[in-house]
C-alpha cells in the first residue's frame, strides 16, 4: 500500500492528496549514462509525478551517490570526515588541495560530484592521513604564509609617490567670456 499524504505544492499553490511513488530509473551523471537509481516522487490525482516538496534535491543526491559508488569515489561524508580529522577548515583544505572553497562546500554537502582530478586529490590526502595521521609538510606549507609573503615582496605604498593627479576640469564660471571661451584666466 502506497502512502497517501496531503501536501502543499508551491508551484501550483494548492494542497492536495499525493501518493508516494518509488520508481527505478536510468539516469546520466557526468560520463555515466546508465546509472540505476530508485527515485522518490509524489503522484497527484492526474498521475503527474512531483519531486519531494520538502527535499527537492533528494533524487539528485541519490544519483550522485550511485555515481560515486560506480566510480569508487569517496562520498561527501568521507571527504568532510577527512577534513575534520585533519583539523582543517573548508577554506584551508580547499587551499591546500588547490580547489575552490565553494566547490569543496558543494561536494561536502552532496550538491555536486567531484571531478576526477578532485577525487585524485581527496584520495591522496586520505592516503597521507592514513599513513601519517596528518598531511606532510609539503602539502600543508603553512596555510597563511603564501598570502603574507605576497605582501612582504610588494613595494611600500607611499601616498606622495603613488598619487595620480589630473588637471582640474572644474573652472571658475567667472573665467569664461560671454561666448563660452576661456577668458583672461587662461
Amino acid at each position: 500500500m502506497n502512502l497517501k499524504k496531503a501536501l502543499y505544492n508551491p508551484e501550483l499553490d494548492t494542497t492536495e492528496i499525493y501518493t508516494e511513488v518509488w520508481k527505478p530509473e536510468i539516469v546520466k551523471v557526468r560520463d555515466i549514462n546508465d546509472l540505476l537509481v530508485i527515485n522518490h516522487y509524489w503522484q497527484d490525482a492526474d498521475g503527474e509525478l512531483w519531486g519531494d516538496f520538502a527535499d527537492p534535491m533528494e533524487n539528485v543526491r541519490n544519483s550522485f551517490t550511485a555515481y560515486r559508488k560506480r566510480k569508487n569515489y569517496m562520498t561527501s561524508g568521507e571527504i568532510r570526515e577527512l577534513r575534520h580529522n585533519l583539523g582543517l577548515s573548508v577554506r584551508e583544505f580547499a587551499y591546500i588541495l588547490g580547489i575552490g572553497s565553494s566547490s569543496l562546500t558543494q561536494i561536502e554537502n552532496n550538491q555536486r560530484v567531484q571531478a576526477k582530478y578532485q577525487e585524485i586529490l581527496f584520495e591522496a590526502a586520505r592516503n597521507d592521513y592514513n599513513s601519517h595521521h596528518q598531511l606532510p609538510d609539503n602539502w600543508r606549507n603553512d596555510f597563511e604564509k603564501p598570502l603574507a609573503s605576497a605582501f612582504d615582496n610588494s613595494p611600500t605604498y607611499s601616498p606622495t609617490n603613488d598619487l595620480y593627479t589630473t588637471k582640474s576640469l572644474d573652472a571658475d564660471p567667472q573665467s569664461f567670456g560671454k561666448s563660452g571661451e576661456l577668458g583672461g584666466a587662461a
